[in-house]
């Protein structure tokens, strides 16, 4: 019995407060948010704007071509040919395959 006199001064089991299940949370939600906003930067950087032409204004068409092409450093060789539709009170009709050579070459999404 002396024994057992000695192991009176055991304290009961006392529970200890675990937050680690809530940093791993906060965490996982952290990455998923940066994750998030890098794929949206990238998706602004990397879409294509949708143009829309009137073939039927070869006019407005020929300077919105000339702008894009040189936002996109295209070469002149087309600019040389859309000034044939721009600078003159009357112009010709818009030519459909020039209109889809410089779409196709320059990659440019229409409506």
């Amino acid at each position: 019995m002396d024994n057992l006199s000695k192991l009176k001064d055991i304290k009961p089991i006392v529970s200890i407060p675990d937050t680690s299940l809530y940093l791993f949370l906060i965490f996982i939600f952290i990455i998923l948010l940066v994750f998030i906003y890098l794929f949206y930067m990238w998706y602004q950087k990397n879409k294509k704007p949708i143009y829309f032409f009137d073939l039927d204004n070869p006019k407005q068409t020929a300077y919105k071509l000339i702008e894009i092409i040189r936002d996109k450093d295209g070469s002149e060789e087309y600019i040389d040919k859309l000034h044939n539709y721009t600078y003159k009170k009357e112009v010709p009709k818009f030519d459909e395959n020039l209109f889809n050579e410089i779409i196709n070459k320059f990659n440019l999404k229409i409506k």
